[in-house]
C-alpha cells in the first residue's frame, strides 16, 4: 500500500500513522480515520454524509463531530508556509488538496518507487566514480600506474618537513621521465589524504599498481632517507632502501637521492630509457 507524502508530512496507511519528517504526529483514532478517507479520495470531494457513515457506521451523530475531526487535522497539519491541505466545499463536504498552487495535491510514493529512485541514485554515483577514477585520459598510454605518497618528516621540525616535500616532488619529476610509468599527480594523492582515504584504497580506486612511500629524518649533519616500493593489491614491499648522506648541501643531497630512488624503481619496472 502506497505511502502519501505532502510537504513535511507522510502518512503510512498500513500502520495508520502520520509523520512530520521523522516524528510521529499524535492523533485520535477518528481523526486518523478521517485523514485516511480523505487521502484515499485525494483531489476529490468527499461528501459529509459519506464521511460520517464511514466514521460512525453504527451511530447517528451530527456534523459537529465531523467538524471537530477536521479542525484537529487542520491544526496537526499546520506548517510555517501555512499550506491548507484540507479544503471545505460549502454545503457538500471536504477535499484533500485543491487546485490552488498554495495547496498542492498529495503525491503517493510506494516502497517500490523509493527503491527505484535509490537504485537510480546509486547507479549515477557508480557511473560518476567510474568516470572519475577508472576511465583513462585519451592522452595517457598504457603502462605501470604508480603514485608517490608524500614522504613523511620523521624529525619534528619545519626544516625536515620542507626537505620531505622537496624529496617527494623531485622523485615525482624523475619517475615521470621513464616511459612505461604513469605517475599520479601529487595533488591527487594529497586530496585523497585530506579526505582520510587510505593509500591502499586510493591505489585501487585509481587503478594503480604500485605506491612509493618513504620518510626523511635529519640528525645533526646527516640526512637519512628511506624509500619503499609497495604492491597496491597485496601490500607487499617489492623493494626498499635506506640512504644516509652528510648534509653539506641539502639541495644536492635531495636531488641525488631522488635520482637514485627513481633509477632503482625504473630498473625494476621498465627498461631504463629516458
Amino acid at each position: 500500500m502506497a505511502n502519501y507524502e505532502f510537504g513535511p508530512f507522510h502518512y503510512d496507511p498500513e500502520q495508520r500513522l502520520l509523520f512530520r519528517e521523522s516524528q510521529v504526529v499524535t492523533l485520535a483514532p477518528k481523526a486518523i480515520d478521517t485523514l485516511h478517507i480523505l487521502l484515499e479520495h485525494r483531489g476529490r470531494i468527499v461528501e459529509k454524509s459519506v464521511l460520517m457513515k464511514s466514521l460512525w457506521p453504527d451511530t447517528t451523530v451530527d456534523e459537529v463531530g465531523l467538524a471537530r475531526n477536521i479542525s484537529i487535522l487542520r491544526k496537526a497539519l499546520e506548517e510555517p508556509g501555512g499550506a491548507a491541505y484540507i479544503e471545505t466545499v460549502p454545503r457538500r463536504g471536504y477535499r484533500f488538496g485543491s487546485a490552488s498552487p498554495d495547496a498542492p495535491l498529495v503525491q503517493p510514493r510506494s516502497a517500490i518507487a523509493r527503491w527505484v529512485i535509490l537504485a537510480a541514485v546509486l547507479a549515477a554515483c557508480a557511473g560518476l566514480i567510474y568516470w572519475q577514477f577508472y576511465v583513462p585520459s585519451k592522452y595517457v598510454a598504457g603502462g605501470v600506474g604508480l603514485a608517490v605518497v608524500p614522504f613523511e618528516a620523521l624529525t619534528p621540525d619545519a626544516d625536515c618537513a620542507g626537505l620531505a616535500r622537496q624529496v617527494t616532488d623531485l622523485l615525482v619529476t624523475d619517475l615521470s621521465k621513464f616511459r612505461g610509468i604513469q605517475v599520479v599527480a601529487p595533488s591527487t594523492v594529497r586530496r585523497h589524504q585530506r579526505f582520510g582515504i587510505s593509500m591502499g584504497l586510493m591505489g585501487r580506486l585509481l587503478g594503480l599498481d604500485l605506491l612509493v612511500e618513504g620518510g626523511v629524518q635529519s640528525s645533526g649533519q646527516h640526512l637519512m632517507i628511506t624509500s619503499r616500493l609497495v604492491d597496491v593489491h597485496t601490500g607487499k614491499v617489492i623493494w626498499a632502501e635506506n640512504y644516509d648522506r652528510r648534509l653539506e648541501d641539502a639541495q644536492s643531497v635531495q636531488t641525488d637521492v631522488a635520482q637514485q630512488i627513481a633509477a632503482q624503481i625504473g630498473a625494476r619496472l621498465v627498461p631504463a630509457k629516458r
